[in-house]
């Protein structure tokens, strides 16, 4: 049975640390196989390390892991082994794994091997600098003051596919993923040597020219059926040019054949999760938080500034019903009633008015004006706000004022949290 892992050869296999190998001589690559302190799995065909306990817990994806799983089938995972070999694009619920080079992959072959992985935990000085040199290198200005306190190390090498026949036998590839973490922000490595096939004989490929319809995954799955990222070769092609790819990212360059990504972060295709401040509420892909202490207009403008937001502008009917809401619904909590600025204004341009975040306005789109508010444009009245006492419509006072003064609404986009560790 292709899925039954034998407990006992698994226990067996930690107990082997070497074999006669000679190790990539790759930039890219970290220290692996004889000579270090690597665990070498058994030979095995959809199998897992076990449970690889950790002295230094992994922060993944808003979780903290103290132990994970090395697979045959090309990857990495956390809370439990993944043993399967079809590669279902990501983002899929349940499995939160590190894919270097997920398909199925075989490193057992009539009672010898095609193929070999190794893996370790390590905090030697020498491992840990290079990886802080790595991360302080490729991103000097978010990271540049990163440092590692621990790495580990997983290979794959020289692995074979699944079913090989003919001269699929001589189909090889060599990766590795290098986890790195301070116990509080955490990267992944994606290293690659040699890709000589696609995927596996299953779903429909062939064990003679390791490709067809279903090529390995490259990317990190967060399990939630949400949160993940990929390799832009993934599930393509292109998977053979990974040894030659530069990913460009990184302000430096790193080696050929090297993917950089921080894994710490839950991920939503290929950007960070997006949160809004804790003293802001979230409105669709807005951020928004009500300042109901009057301001004239620059200083409602400068306190929005102050958290990298603008005035709210409001640009369709269900944003000016939204806002209606909330002013009423902030009147009947507090029994205050509070004209607010709309983030519209001609104060740049006498007779044109733009919007907050710097467009122009469309006066043959959405407007709610009250009677007569135009009429009011007159090159000393330049900002809009809407009242209770104008029935909710839009009005035009001037910005500066000490006798009418109104309540504002910052508006900013979410971004991705710091970790506070």
């Amino acid at each position: 049975m292709r899925r039954f892992i034998l407990t006992a050869c698994l226990l067996a296999s930690l107990a082997v640390t070497s074999a006669q190998i000679t190790p990539v001589s790759n930039a890219a690559f970290y220290p692996y196989g004889p000579g270090t302190a690597d665990v070498l799995d058994g030979a095995a065909d959809d199998s897992t390390s076990g449970e690889q306990s950790l002295s230094a817990p992994f922060p993944f994806f808003g979780n903290t892991f103290n132990s994970l799983w090395v697979n045959t089938n090309g990857d990495i995972s956390f809370g439990g082994s993944v043993t399967g070999y079809t590669p279902t694009a990501f983002p899929v619920t349940d499995n939160r794994v590190i894919a270097a080079y997920f398909t199925d992959v075989k490193t057992s072959l009539n009672g010898g091997r095609s193929g070999y992985i190794y893996h370790r935990e390590t905090t030697d000085a020498a491992i840990l600098t290079r990886a802080t040199t790595d991360i302080q290198t490729a991103f000097p200005t978010d990271h540049g003051s990163f440092t590692a306190t621990s790495v580990y190390i997983a290979t794959w090498h020289d692995v074979g596919l699944f079913g090989a026949s003919g001269n699929g036998f001589n189909l090889r590839n060599t990766f590795q993923l290098v986890l790195i973490t301070d116990g509080c922000k955490s990267f992944t490595l994606f290293n690659y040597d040699k890709i000589q096939f696609l995927q596996g004989s299953t779903n429909s490929g062939s064990g003679v020219t390791g490709t067809g319809p279903n090529p390995a995954q490259v990317g990190i799955n967060g399990g939630d059926g949400i949160h993940y990222t990929l390799h832009p070769y993934s599930r393509t092609t292109d998977l053979y040019n990974l040894p030659t790819w530069v990913d460009p990212d990184p302000a430096v360059p790193g080696p050929p054949g090297r993917w950089y990504r921080r894994t710490d972060l839950a991920t939503v295709g290929d950007g960070p999760a997006l949160f809004c401040p804790s003293s802001y509420r979230s409105r669709g892909d807005t951020c928004l938080k009500l300042h109901s202490r009057p301001r004239d207009y620059p200083a409602a403008k400068a306190i929005c500034a102050e958290d990298g937001a603008r005035i709210f502008n409001i640009r369709s009917q269900a944003d000016n019903e939204w806002l209606i809401g909330h002013l009423r619904s902030y009147q009947s909590r507090t029994g205050k009633g509070r004209g607010v600025w709309i983030g519209l204004t001609d104060v740049w341009s006498a007779g044109t008015l733009e919007w907050e975040d710097g467009t122009a306005f469309d006066d043959t789109g959405y407007t709610n004006w009250a009677e007569g508010a135009l009429d009011r444009n007159d090159g000393i009245r330049d900002c809009v706000y809407m009242d209770r006492g104008y029935g909710w419509k839009w009005y035009i006072q001037k910005c500066v004022s000490r006798r009418e003064r109104h309540a504002f609404i910052c508006a900013r986009d979410p971004a991705p949290p710091e970790p506070t560790c």
